[in-house]
């Protein structure tokens, strides 16, 4: 059996919570993304736009059962106590809640929360959209966030990925699609 112990990242739950398969095999060093003319994309707004905004603040954490928790938050405003996420658009929207909530996750772990006490908040930004959409993390969030970790720890540990998932229509736009389906 192998002992990945992993360091768990926003990415990482997001694709979890979007295919466990994509996180098995994200994990085992399998990046595909550096093909995919999406990921170019986002990568490209990402680089781009909001460009006066405070950028890419990286935060780490300890779990509850020990393990360690990276983000790469995109950018914030400090200010008004919000974590911004920026995705080209909303095909995995679930996904990247659980993203957003996984940074917040991790503010909570160290203490961290704006001037006046409160935590911070989150938020979606698809600028290709000209969309927003606030993100928070409540109580049952963190619960699901800790279950989340603990499953992933448990993929990370088998020797063959997660089955397949029935197909869905973001599948074909996944990077990993034709190793799963090919």
């Amino acid at each position: 059996m192998t002992n990945l112990n992993p360091r768990i990242g926003g990415m990482l739950v997001g694709y979890y919570r979007l295919c466990p398969r994509k996180a098995w095999l994200s994990m085992r060093g399998l990046w595909m993304e550096q093909e995919s003319d999406a990921v170019a994309l986002g990568r490209l707004l990402d680089d781009h736009s909001y460009s006066r905004d405070n950028k890419h603040l990286s935060i780490d954490a300890e779990a509850p059962d020990g393990t360690e928790l990276v983000g790469k938050i995109d950018r914030t405003n400090l200010k008004n106590g919000v974590l911004h996420e920026t995705k080209k658009g909303r095909a995995c929207e679930d996904s990247h809640r659980w993203q957003v909530r996984f940074y917040l996750w991790l503010l909570y772990l160290n203490g961290v929360t704006r001037s006046n006490g409160h935590p911070f908040t989150g938020q979606l930004d698809y600028p290709l959209l000209r969309r927003t959409e606030p993100v928070t993390l409540d109580a049952e969030h963190i619960t699901e966030l800790a279950t989340t970790v603990s499953a992933i720890r448990a993929i990370a540990d088998q020797e063959i990925p997660p089955p397949r998932l029935a197909k869905r229509s973001f599948c074909t736009k996944c990077a990993f699609e034709e190793l799963c389906y090919g």
